[in-house]
């Protein structure tokens, strides 16, 4: 996954945002989708943790309705939440 562009966006969009652990927030990336989904996902996260078990549930409430394949977005977001490397410096709340 690691490869992919949809993933390595989200994990760098995080990490622009500095919620990842150990790594200072700065300019790592040009996706902006990307970056916001896995906002989105963070904030939906820390409403709902359960949503961690469903990362399908979890992407139809980031798209909002929203007709859209998902790749590999959320389990990054998912696998950093549950490696409990996510940190919340920022307030990542759903639009």
């Amino acid at each position: 996954m690691r490869d992919k562009s949809c993933p390595k966006s989200t994990f760098l969009g995080l990490c622009e945002e500095g919620l990842v652990s150990g790594i200072p927030s700065g300019r790592y990336s040009r996706s902006k989708l990307n970056k916001e989904y896995a906002l989105k996902a963070v904030g939906f996260l820390q409403a709902c943790p359960s949503l961690a078990s469903d990362p399908p549930s979890l992407w139809a409430k980031v798209m909002a309705g929203e007709a859209k394949v998902p790749n590999g977005q959320m389990e990054v977001v998912v696998a950093l939440w549950e490696a409990d490397l996510l940190v919340f410096r920022i307030s990542a709340r759903p639009a």
